[in-house]
C-alpha cells in the first residue's frame, strides 16, 4: 500500500477483520480442493441457533475421535482429552484478538484459522509469520479466569444451551477476554512482540488496529496452566504421537486398557516434572512453559498438525466421487463400521525384543529426538530403529558387545536401565531410563577419525523419574578434539559417552573421565554405570540440561543396570537413504557374515602346536581375543 493511500479495513472492528483474516487464510493456505473437502466436513456437521452454524464440543471431538467425557466413564483411568482440545480451539479461533474475543464460537471461520494455526500453514499468507506458536498454545491451555466467566455469564443468562457450548453473546463470535485476579508471572520480556498477530493484521493492512496495544497480551504471563489439563494433553499426546496425516485417530485410542493408560500416566508426569520442577504445584508459569518447549521438547505439539488436518479430508466427497457404483451397494460402505488397522512399528524386526522400549516411549522419544531435518520428529522423518545389542539377549559380554555394535557404522540409540545406588537400602528409588543419540559410529582405541561430519549433534538423555536433555554442543572445536569422542568403546575401561579419553600408555592404564556438562560411563562388565552432569560447561561434547534452574549443582548418579540395548538408527527415504536405509542393515549383515568366516577359517589354528610351547599357545590366544574372535574363556564367538 503506497503512502497516502487508506486501507480496506481502517477503522474496522476487530470482528470484521477477524472475518477478514479467515477469509486470506482460506483462500491461501488451502488448495480448492482441500477448502470443498473442508467446507464439507464443517457444513454437514454443524449445528445452527439464530442462524449461526457452529460446531459443539462434541462434534469436535466425535470427528477428530478424540476420547471425551463417554470414554472417562468406561474406564478407571480416562484419556478424556476432548474438553482440553475444545478449550484450545476456542482461544485459537479468535486469533488475532485472543484478548478480547476468546473464547470464540466455532464457526467455520473460527476452525479455519485454527487449522492453520496448528498446522503451522500461516506462513503461505503472513509474511512476516514466523514459526513459533508458543504463546499461542500457552494462552490456549491456561485456564486462569475461565470457569469464573462461565459462571458470570451463565447467571446474567446469556449462555442458553450449555450442551451447545453457544449463547446469545456468541451470536457475534466474540466474549469478553479472560478476568486476572493478581499477576502470577512478572518475568515476562518487555519488549517481546506478538509477531504471528502482529503479521496477520500487517497482511490486511489493518496494523493501526493494534497500535494502542501492540505488545504480546501481558495477560498470558500473568496465567499459568494447571497440571491436571496439562497432563490430559500429554496423554493424548503421546498415544496418537504416530499418527500420519488421513490416518484414522481410532487407531491409536480405541485400544487402550487401564494397565496402557497408567503408563501412558507416568511417562506424561516424567514430562511434566522438566517444567520448573521447584514450582510444579502451582501450574506450568509462561516462562518454563516457553524455555522448556523450545530448548527440551522442540517436537511436542507436532501430532496436533496430523490431527487438524482431517479436516482437509471428506470421506462423504471420497464415495460420492464413485457414481458408478451400485446404489445398493455405497450405501452398504457408508453403513458399515470403520475399520481400524493395527497400528504400525518403528522397530525392525531383529535378534531381540526390547525390555525397555515400547511404544509409549518412542512417542516421548519423537517429541525430542534430533533427525537429520532440524523440522522433523522421529515419526515423520521416517527413521526406523534396527536391533543391535541388547544384554539380555546376547548377555554382558564386552567381546559380544564389540561384534555386534562396532561394526554398527550408522547413528546408534542407546538406551539404559536401571536402579540408583543408595547407601540406605530401605529408600524408595525410582527406576533410571537414560540414554544417548549418536549420529557418529562408537569408536575404539585402533579406530581411524571420522572423515564425514554427522549431520545431527548427539545428545544424552533421561527419560524418568524425571525428563532431562543436554543437547551436543554445536562448537566447531569439539569435532576436532580427538580425545573427546561422542562414545568410546574399550576392553579394559569399558564404555564412555562424553569423556575425555587420557593418553594411552604401556605402563599405567588411566580411565576416560566425565568432561563438559554430561558423560555417561559403563563398566567392563556392563553391570553399573555413573551419570554425571554440570549446571555449566561447554567445552565438552554436551551442553547443560535444558531445564537447568540456576541453584542446580553437579550430580552423579551411580545405576545398577538392569538392561542396555543399543539400536541402530536406519535413516528413511526422507533423508536420502537408499530403499529407507536398508543398506546400513545390509551392511552391518555383511560384516557379521564376514567375521563369521574368518572365525571358522581360523579354527583350524593349532593353539597347542608351535615351536614355543606354551608361550606361542598363549600369544595365539591372545592375538584371537584381542581381535574378538574368541571370548576371555576361550570359546568363539559367531
Amino acid at each position: 500500500m503506497g503512502a497516502g493511500q487508506s486501507s480496506e479495513y481502517s477503522g474496522a472492528a476487530p470482528e470484521e477483520l477477524s472475518y477478514a483474516l479467515a477469509e486470506r487464510f482460506a483462500t491461501k493456505c488451502f488448495t480448492p480442493l482441500e477448502l470443498t473437502h473442508f467446507k464439507d466436513n464443517f457444513y454437514s456437521r454443524a449445528a445452527e441457533q439464530g442462524g449461526l452454524r457452529y460446531w459443539n464440543e462434541k462434534t469436535l471431538s466425535d470427528f477428530l475421535g478424540i476420547p471425551d467425557g463417554s470414554f472417562a466413564a468406561a474406564h478407571e483411568n480416562p484419556l478424556d482429552a476432548g474438553p482440553v482440545i475444545f478449550r484450545m480451539v476456542s482461544y485459537l479461533g479468535a486469533f488475532p484478538f485472543q484478548n478480547t474475543m476468546a473464547p470464540s464460537v466455532l464457526t467455520f471461520e473460527a476452525i479455519v484459522k485454527v487449522v492453520v494455526l496448528l498446522t503451522e500453514r500461516y506462513g503461505k499468507a503472513l509474511r512476516r509469520g514466523r514459526k513459533d506458536r508458543i504463546k499461542l498454545l500457552f494462552g490456549s491451555l491456561a485456564d486462569v479466569g475461565r470457569k469464573e466467566i462461565v459462571e458470570s455469564d451463565a447467571e446474567k443468562g446469556e449462555v442458553s444451551a450449555e450442551d451447545d457450548g453457544v449463547g446469545t453473546q456468541h451470536a457475534n463470535s466474540h466474549a469478553p477476554g479472560f478476568s486476572i485476579d493478581e499477576p502470577a508471572n512478572d518475568d515476562y520480556e518487555e519488549d517481546e512482540d506478538d509477531d504471528l498477530a502482529l503479521a496477520a493484521l500487517e497482511s490486511l493492512d489493518a496494523i493501526e488496529v493494534f497500535k494502542h496495544d501492540h505488545r504480546v497480551d501481558r495477560t498470558v504471563y500473568e496465567t499459568s496452566i494447571s497440571l491436571d489439563t496439562f497432563r490430559r494433553l500429554l496423554m493424548l499426546l503421546l498415544v496418537i504421537a504416530p499418527l500420519k496425516s488421513l490416518e484414522s485417530v481410532r487407531t491409536y485410542t480405541s485400544d487402550l486398557s487401564n494397565e496402557k493408560i497408567e503408563e501412558i500416566r507416568k511417562e506424561a508426569d516424567w514430562i511434566i516434572s522438566a517444567f520448573s520442577p521447584q514450582d510444579i504445584d502451582g501450574g506450568i508459569s509462561y516462562k518454563a512453559f516457553a524455555s522448556t518447549i523450545s530448548s527440551s521438547l522442540p517436537y511436542l505439539f507436532d501430532p496436533l498438525t496430523p490431527l487438524f488436518e482431517h479436516m482437509l479430508f471428506s470421506r462423504n466427497l471420497n464415495l460420492s466421487q464413485k457414481r458408478h457404483l451400485d446404489t445398493t451397494l455405497e450405501q452398504e460402505t457408508l453403513e458399515k463400521p470403520e475399520e481400524i488397522p493395527p497400528p504400525t512399528s518403528i522397530i525392525l524386526p531383529g535378534s531381540f525384543e526390547s525390555s525397555i522400549l515400547n511404544s509409549t516411549l518412542i512417542s516421548h522419544l519423537s517429541f525430542f529426538l534430533p533427525t537429520a531435518s532440524s523440522s522433523i520428529n522421529l515419526f515423520r522423518s521416517g527413521i526406523r530403529l534396527h536391533p543391535v545389542f541388547s544384554t539380555a539377549a546376547h548377555g554382558s559380554s564386552l567381546t559380544s558387545f564389540s561384534h555386534n555394535v562396532m561394526t554398527w557404522q550408522s547413528p546408534s540409540l542407546l538406551l539404559l536401565q536401571g536402579m540408583p545406588e543408595t547407601p540406605d537400602s530401605n529408600s524408595d528409588q525410582e527406576l533410571i531410563t537414560l540414554g544417548a543419540y549418536l549420529p557418529q559410529p562408537w569408536k575404539s582405541p585402533s579406530s581411524h577419525p571420522s572423515s564425514q561430519s554427522p549431520t545431527t549433534l548427539p545428545c544424552l538423555f533421561q527419560i524418568s523419574p524425571q525428563h532431562k536433555l543436554l543437547p551436543g554442543n554445536p562448537s566447531p572445536s569439539i569435532e576436532k578434539q580427538s580425545n573427546t569422542p561422542q562414545a568410546w568403546f574399550s576392553t579394559i575401561s569399558g564404555l564412555a559417552i562424553g569423556c575425555q579419553i587420557p593418553p594411552s600408555s604401556r605402563t599405567t592404564h588411566v580411565n576416560p573421565k566425565p568432561h563438559g556438562a554430561g558423560s555417561l560411563t559403563i563398566d567392563v562388565n556392563l553391570e553399573s554405570a555413573e551419570f554425571s552432569t554440570e549446571p555449566v560447561g561447554h567445552e565438552g561434547v554436551f551442553l547443560p540440561p535444558c531445564n537447568t534452574l540456576p541453584n542446580d549443582s553437579s550430580t552423579k548418579v551411580k545405576i545398577d543396570i538392569y538392561s542396555l540395548e543399543i539400536w541402530g538408527v536406519v535413516p528413511g527415504p526422507e533423508q536420502g537413504s537408499d530403499e529407507g536405509g536398508a543398506s546400513a542393515v545390509q551392511m552391518q549383515r555383511a560384516k557379521w557374515e564376514f567375521e563369521a568366516r574368518e572365525a571358522e577359517r581360523r579354527r583350524n589354528i593349532n593353539i597347542k602346536a608351535g615351536t614355543g610351547g606354551d608361550s606361542a599357545k598363549e600369544s595365539a590366544r591372545w592375538l584371537l581375543e584381542t581381535a574378538g574372535i574368541i571370548s576371555d574363556h576361550g570359546q568363539y564367538d559367531h
